[in-house]
């Protein structure tokens, strides 16, 4: 039986209501981060409303996090936090997204 060789993590992320272009340039700052420490990942972002949940490998979470910090600190600052971290997409829903269930909870995702 084939073996995966890496980890996924969802970080589940919550934006102070920023425009969508800002979005857009954090989802790619977050992608170059990701792609440091695996290349050739397949990258995912996930918008529910203003939160924002990415799949990234697990190696790359304490690297995102410092980023989100520096960002947090730069001038003007970024009002971007951590919700939470989850291995499965189900339950960053479920644990982390208030009143955001996804469509057919009981299926597969």
């Amino acid at each position: 039986m084939p073996v995966k060789g890496y980890r996924v993590r969802y970080v589940v992320l919550k934006t102070g209501g920023t425009p969508p272009e800002e979005n857009r340039r954090l989802i790619e700052l977050l992608k170059e981060e990701c792609e440091k420490h695996q290349p050739g990942f397949r990258f995912k972002a996930i918008h529910k409303g203003d939160e924002i949940i990415i799949r990234c490998p697990h190696k790359a979470v304490p690297s995102v996090r410092a980023l989100l910090n520096k960002l947090n600190t730069s001038q003007p600052p970024y009002r971007v936090e951590i919700i939470g971290v989850s291995g499965t997409l189900r339950k960053a829903f479920s644990k982390f997204c208030r009143g955001n269930k996804p469509h057919g909870l009981g299926q597969r995702l």
